[in-house]
């Protein structure tokens, strides 16, 4: 058998290595990523660049994270000597335990950036976060209010359930309802929600929600209350308050009306102005007919150098959407000697008005917005009078029955 000799041509050894050198230099490659991988697996330990304590380094969540090492017991920060190394490795080894456990149903972990994180920041966060998508106004504002003066200098980390629950009691014991109790708590999970999708939070704390069965609110307007009240408010104010007694429209809904939405005697309600998101018309009757003329005449503004523009808002003020009119409204409800009632009644008070009248729930739930029978039927508030008149009527059906009946046997004798 023949064998085949490597020549012995001085160039052969040049060649050879030529050919070899890609896969040396794959295998290095290979071999960096590899080390790559273990330091990113198992950390490391160094000293940084101008400071005199030992630092820590690992990935999480895909990112490096760098902290300075500190004692595992009294939390001292670390020189970096060599008889601190060992606690600086004890260091990582506990970040890098907790890292693993929150993969697997453990505490969420928290790196150090995430621990300077306040909760005023993450209402911050969730400010603009509304403000981008036009749900930011004076209700939202009104709520976040508290929950800064309560939780505002607190970590982020340090709000946990039983901190949750704690807040919830406070509340409790100074008579908050549970809707109120809710509205502040929700706003507070949704500044938690948005950190977490910004990623400067890894997880967000269990809120309870509770319940709010009981908590419907009974109050509505008889037209001479709704009437005293509306002379009292200021003139911007009168038809937009006119508009919600008649349609049952949420004052958002109301505030959002432009000349663009009104059409040849139909206003219409877009989707991303409407609570349900979904889009609404109303037709133009009677006073709603007279309203929205009166609107047509209030367009036209005129400043003191005589320059005239156009109003955009059907309802306006001074050329302005209408804002917050909480206090001119709680106001004029002094003023008229009629007890604390909300815009919101008004909601209330057209969805009773439409059934008395006779309108079918159906057409009724097309005219308010009303969503679901469940919640229309929690607004179409029977008041006692109907009630009463409800029973008086049942009793002279059965009177009349029973009279029918007497009549029928007398004559069958």
């Amino acid at each position: 058998m023949r064998r085949h000799m490597v020549s012995a041509d001085p160039e052969t050894p040049e060649i050879l290595r030529q050919l070899q050198q890609p896969l040396l230099e794959r295998s290095q490659a290979q071999a960096r990523k590899e080390g790559r991988k273990m330091r990113n697996r198992d950390g490391r330990v160094f000293q940084r660049k101008g400071s005199p304590f030992f630092w820590i380094a690992f990935y999480a969540h895909g990112k490096e994270v760098r902290e300075v090492a500190r004692h595992v017991r009294t939390g001292e920060k670390l020189e970096a000597t060599e008889q601190n190394r060992p606690q600086a490795e004890r260091f990582k080894k506990q970040k890098l335990g907790q890292l693993a456990a929150s993969q697997y149903g453990g505490p969420a972990f928290v790196g150090p950036q995430q621990a300077r994180i306040t909760v005023d920041e993450l209402l911050d966060s969730l400010e603009i976060d509304y403000r981008l998508r036009g749900k930011w106004n004076a209700k939202v504002a009104t709520l976040v209010k508290p929950l800064r003066e309560y939780f505002g200098t607190w970590r982020a980390v340090e709000v946990d359930s039983d901190a949750v629950s704690a807040y919830i009691e406070k509340l409790r014991n100074e008579d908050y309802t549970n809707a109120t109790i809710n509205r502040r708590t929700q706003i507070l999970g949704q500044a938690f929600k948005v950190a977490v999708q910004n990623k400067k939070l890894s997880a967000s704390p269990y809120i309870p929600r509770l319940s709010e069965i009981g908590n419907e609110r009974q109050g509505f307007f008889e037209t001479a209350d709704f009437e005293a009240v509306a002379a009292h408010l200021p003139e911007y104010l009168q038809d937009f308050s006119r508009f919600g007694f008649l349609t049952g429209w949420r004052s958002g809904s109301i505030k959002s009306l432009r000349w663009s939405d009104v059409g040849e005697g139909v206003v219409y309600l877009r989707a991303q102005n409407s609570k349900n998101r979904k889009a609404e018309s109303i037709p133009l009757e009677g006073e709603l007919t007279a309203i929205i003329e009166r609107r047509r005449a209030a367009q036209v503004l005129e400043a003191e150098d005589g320059t005239k523009r156009i109003a955009q808002y059907v309802f306006h003020r001074d050329g302005l959407p209408v804002g917050d009119f909480r206090k001119a409204w709680g106001t004029a409800c002094k003023l008229a000697n009629v007890d604390q009632r909300l815009f919101h009644d008004l909601r209330r008070t057209a969805s009773r008005n439409m059934i008395s009248a006779g309108v079918s729930q159906a057409v009724a739930m097309k005219i308010t917005g009303h969503k679901t029978d469940s919640m229309f039927r929690r607004y179409a508030i029977v008041d006692e009078q109907l009630k009463r008149e409800a029973l008086a009527r049942t009793e002279q059906h059965l009177a009349a029955r029973a009279e029918r009946k007497v009549v029928a046997m007398a004559k069958g004798r």
